[in-house]
Parts: C-alpha cells; structure tokens; sequence
C-alpha cells in the first residue's frame, strides 16, 4: 500500500529542496531515509526523514513533522469492496 500525505514544509524560500510553494500538495511517501543513508545526519538527529514524490514525479526529503498523513488514502484501501 501507498502512504500518501499532505506536504507542509517548514523551507523558508521557495525551490529545493524544501520547496515551500508546494505547501499543500500531495505526495507519495517513498520510503524512510535511515541515518546511514544520509551523509549529513549524525549522532544529534532524532528526527525522521523520508523521501517524498509529488504527483510531477519531483522527489525531495521531508521531515516527518512536515508531512500530515492522509487518511482518506487508507479509509479508502480498507473500505470493503461491494
């Protein structure tokens, strides 16, 4: 299953990676980035970063406190089939 949520960057210009013009959007969660993927994170980082897809294919990171979780996506997927 796809987990899609709503892109509500904290970037305080436009453009990436942050792209705060996008605020709003939908995108596609591609997968969690873990701390050894990422070359820039170390000891201090708790925060969750995951790599997000907007609907023009564009991918970016976002943090997990940026992104507001679609449920209408998974109310959809569970709803039996008639």
């Amino acid at each position: 299953m796809t987990q899609q949520a709503t892109f509500r960057p904290s970037a305080a210009v436009d453009g990436p990676p942050g792209y705060r013009e996008r605020a709003g959007q939908l995108v596609t969660v591609v997968e969690e980035i873990k701390a050894d993927q990422d070359p820039d994170a170390d000891a201090d980082d708790v925060a969750t970063l995951f790599r997000v897809r907007f609907e023009d294919g564009i991918e970016t990171e976002a943090f997990e406190d940026e992104l507001e979780l679609d449920l209408t996506a998974f109310d959809e997927a569970e709803a039996p089939s008639n």
